[in-house]
């Protein structure tokens, strides 16, 4: 739909000639058909035509829709408008770790296996271990794949950007196009040059507790633009709070969410920490880590269909556990380091979520060590690039 002549025939209500021209049938005579269309949401008056179509055929299974579009909140909104009960949103995240492992390295068709479905299935350290081996080959590329990550983020059309150069600009692009474009649009957002304000002072918080008299102070803006702009970030998928794991025999705990720009390439762009040999040498490369590790997550936990949520746990004497992941039932601590060693005073902490937290039956620490599993405390050692 970004062609005009295209928007020209929706609007004479021409989608159904359109569909039958392009895939040389009648909708409804032979083999099911996928229509993908773009940038539905540029075409309003599509969604009604989609709707009758889909409703005539949908008794054959004749038909199915595949509509896309980067301005998401106008595309939700169309969709839930014409099409409510009729459609399944879907969010496409950035690249995980395995897929930009292949997109920097052409040669590889495929990468087996995830250790999450194995941690979150058979818990099974035997299975792991066999996993491990499958995986060890490409531990180099997997390991430099994840250097790239926490520099430039997993958008591909960056990481085909050879020149640091070139990577910086299509950023500044991005970010220009989602606030000319997606932000603009939103009356109620006024100044766009708070709201990216904003986003910089979010990359500048990533991983940290959220800290809203800081936020507004940085900003010189009220409590309310604040907060609505906080949603604005969160509704365009840049942004996401992580709430604490609160249980209720668990009184003195941070109640405060931990706060997250999505993107690291936008993180790198925003604080000018744009070289992984300097960020490797700040504290802040733990957040990037840590940044990471919540998109691989997500990627993993979207489409499980079992109630699932991610929290972290945090207790005012200083206890803390970086991610608490609840699916139905289960509960897993992750603690998430970027080093090569354990920390003791880490996995300290993780013993004392697992004794307050019962149903938890093992936690996992990921680092960039060795794979091992210490039965007695229950303590899963993970190499991140198995991930």
């Amino acid at each position: 739909m970004d062609e005009r002549k295209q928007r020209q025939r929706i609007a004479n209500d021409e989608l159904l000639p359109m569909i039958e021209e392009s895939s040389l049938q009648n909708v409804g005579d032979r083999e099911k058909l996928w229509i993908v269309i773009d940038e539905a949401q540029k075409c309003p008056e599509l969604f009604d035509q989609v709707k009758l179509l889909y409703d005539e055929f949908k008794g054959k299974d004749k038909i199915k829709f595949i509509l896309t579009g980067s301005a998401h909140l106008n595309l939700h909104m169309l969709a839930a408008e014409t099409l409510a009960g009729r459609v399944d949103l879907l969010r496409l995240r950035e690249f995980n770790l395995r897929e930009i492992a292949r997109l920097l390295n052409k040669e590889l068709l495929f990468i087996e296996g995830t250790a999450f479905y194995l941690i979150f299935n058979s818990q099974d350290i035997d299975s792991l271990q066999r996993h491990y081996s499958i995986l060890r080959p490409y531990q180099k590329v997997l390991t430099e794949a994840l250097e790239q990550q926490l520099v430039w983020g997993g958008l591909p059309e960056v990481l085909e950007i050879e020149s640091k150069k070139g990577r910086l600009k299509y950023l500044s692009n991005y970010l220009q196009t989602y606030l000319e474009k997606d932000i603009r649009e939103i009356s109620s957002i006024s100044d766009l040059t708070l709201y990216e304000h904003l986003m910089k002072v979010m990359a500048e918080q990533t991983g940290s507790i959220r800290e809203d008299q800081k936020v507004i102070n940085a900003l010189n803006c009220s409590r309310n633009t604040m907060q609505k702009y906080q949603g604005y970030l969160s509704a365009t998928w840049q942004y996401v709070e992580i709430e604490p794991f609160i249980t209720n025999t668990l009184k003195r705990l941070v109640k405060s969410p931990k706060v997250y720009l999505r993107n690291n390439g936008l993180i790198s762009y925003f604080t000018g920490i744009k070289d992984f040999s300097i960020l490797n040498q700040t504290g802040l490369i733990g957040h990037r880590f840590e940044n990471w590790f919540l998109n691989e997550l997500s990627s993993f936990i979207d489409p499980v269909g079992d109630f699932h949520k991610v929290y972290f746990w945090r207790t005012h004497s200083g206890q803390e556990v970086d991610f608490i992941v609840q699916i139905g039932e289960k509960i897993i601590p992750f603690e998430v380091t970027y080093s090569l060693q354990v920390i003791p005073k880490k996995v300290r902490k993780i013993k004392a979520f697992l004794e307050d937290n019962p149903k938890a039956s093992f936690a996992v620490y990921l680092y960039r060590g060795p794979l091992r599993f210490e039965k007695t405390d229950k303590i899963l050692f993970l190499p991140a690039w198995m991930v």
